[in-house]
């Protein structure tokens, strides 16, 4: 079966009748090395990581150059948890001419999953740099991890960048409200940005914690 046909199954949900074609796709082309990564997708994402995991091994036997395979595989393993393991395929991933962009960024994702937030950081900003669509949820993350690092001026900027791609953008608001407190110790850099969020998303609860201790700290400041 084409590839095409695969794919409308796949959109319609019939995910046993696509890796049936898969596999006779398989059979008859055993060097094709879509096959085995499109079953190996799939596989993963019925819980079935050691099938999964040999599709994509295969793959490698067929074609090592190949940086789709690596990417996949390290999607898996970063989706199982395996952070370490998903890292260092995503760094023979970019090796290999896949999307920049989007692996750095899952790169700096992996590591932000570790709690390693230094090491996240060169990933997330070449992601964000990269980016030429925009991405929201790239140029937060990048905004997010500079929190995380108290580089508070650098964040405020960003994350004012995320406003402009997505004013609604909730924990954005969060953050640079959080941001803007660290940089200036001034309640009313932070509060309005905490009150947009709520007034977005009612049940914001960082939001609404953070406007109830800001409160209670101007009453206690009185």
């Amino acid at each position: 079966m084409e590839q095409e046909a695969i794919y409308q199954l796949i959109k319609e949900g019939q995910f046993e009748e696509a890796l049936k074609a898969l596999f006779e796709n398989i059979e008859q082309n055993p060097e094709a090395i879509e096959n085995y990564i499109n079953s190996g997708i799939l596989l993963a994402e019925a819980g079935e990581v050691e099938k999964a995991e040999k599709f994509f091994q295969k793959a490698l036997t067929i074609n090592p150059n190949n940086g789709a395979i690596y990417y996949n595989l390290a999607n898996v393993y970063y989706n199982a948890e395996s952070y370490n393991d998903a890292i260092k395929l995503y760094q023979q991933a970019l090796q290999k001419g896949v999307d920049e962009a989007d692996t750095n960024y899952m790169i700096g994702m992996s590591f932000n999953q570790l709690g390693a937030f230094k090491e996240a950081l060169p990933f997330l900003m070449r992601a964000a740099e990269l980016d030429e669509k925009n991405d929201e949820e790239i140029q937060f993350q990048y905004g997010l991890v500079l929190c995380h690092l108290e580089m508070f001026d650098a964040a405020i900027q960003q994350l004012d960048k995320v406003l402009t791609i997505n004013s609604e953008n909730t924990d954005a608001l969060y953050n640079r409200g959080l941001a803007g407190y660290m940089q200036s110790e001034n309640n009313n850099d932070a509060l309005p940005y905490f009150e947009r969020a709520v007034k977005i998303d009612p049940q914001h609860l960082l939001s609404q914690h953070a406007i109830k201790t800001f409160k209670q700290l101007e009453q206690e400041g009185e």
